[in-house]
């Protein structure tokens, strides 16, 4: 099964991703040999000022050099380009790069770590009234949604998508956030799977492994869609049927501690 990637820094010189073009090559060559066909820049926006033409042509142009140095290179990745908004009050779309892919219809957006914005709520409802589909970036790792994982569903009940970072459902960022993910997954809470790459090692361009763990935990169907159907149809900005949600179970996922433990071959008791 092919794979697609909405949330990667691959741009070289822009945040805290790739510090080179040397290493975004060799970042896009690991994501080709694990199996990924598409991947979508999103190279972080944190303010206003960097949504102006000046700044905004800047990562353009960076972007336009990756695509450029990849096919040089023979990397027969497909490109997009995005970004990862950082979440504020006056937060605006009025610019190329707001959207993944141009599409016009989804924005890839992040909270602060430690806390779930009050004006959240209010701002992702104007943007879902007016036809856009807000995409959270890894919710699973919100201090917020770890506090109260109800507040999850409130979300996605609205209206907006959850995005999970592969290496949170293989417990890379700890077993809270693990936990947390996998009872997103249980409740139909995710919808798109995606790298958040970063460099070579500790946050690779890499799927794979996370597709062999939602397919043998959760069925091959919903491991396609939200590793490819579903990033497809973000690209392309069509509508995606995502399911009923439900509400999370604050006990810990059903064996969830015996399910990772056999996936990666350890003793259960």
């Amino acid at each position: 099964m092919p794979l697609i990637d909405t949330h990667s820094h691959v741009i070289a010189y822009w945040d805290d991703g790739s510090p080179n073009w040397e290493i975004s090559l060799d970042m896009l060559r690991d994501a080709e040999s694990d199996g990924i066909e598409q991947i979508v820049c999103t190279p972080h926006i944190l303010s206003r000022q960097e949504m102006e033409q000046d700044k905004a042509d800047e990562v353009w142009g960076l972007y336009e050099d990756l695509v450029q140095r990849a096919a040089k290179a023979g990397i027969a990745v497909n490109i997009f380009m995005g970004a990862e908004l950082y979440a504020a009050p006056d937060l605006k779309l009025d610019h190329k790069i707001a959207t993944l892919a141009q599409n016009g219809k989804y924005f890839l957006v992040e909270f602060p770590m430690a806390s779930i914005p009050v004006f959240a709520p209010q701002l992702f409802f104007n943007f879902v009234i007016d036809g856009k589909t807000p995409i959270l970036a890894h919710p699973e790792r919100n201090s917020g949604f770890l506090e109260d994982p109800h507040k999850a569903y409130d979300y996605v009940e609205r209206g907006a998508f959850f995005q999970v970072t592969a290496g949170s459902l293989l417990g890379r960022f700890g077993a809270t956030v693990q936990n947390l993910a996998i009872q997103l997954m249980d409740a139909n809470l995710v919808h798109l799977v995606a790298s958040d790459a970063h460099n070579l090692t500790s946050r690779p361009l890499k799927l794979a492994e996370a597709y062999k763990f939602v397919e043998e935990k959760w069925g091959k169907p919903r491991a396609d869609k939200l590793f490819y159907e579903n990033p497809l149809q973000v690209i392309a900005g069509e509508t995606i049927s995502i399911g009923e949600p439900k509400e999370i179970d604050l006990q810990p996922a059903q064996n969830w501690q015996n399910k990772v433990k056999s996936f990666f071959g350890m003793k259960t008791r």
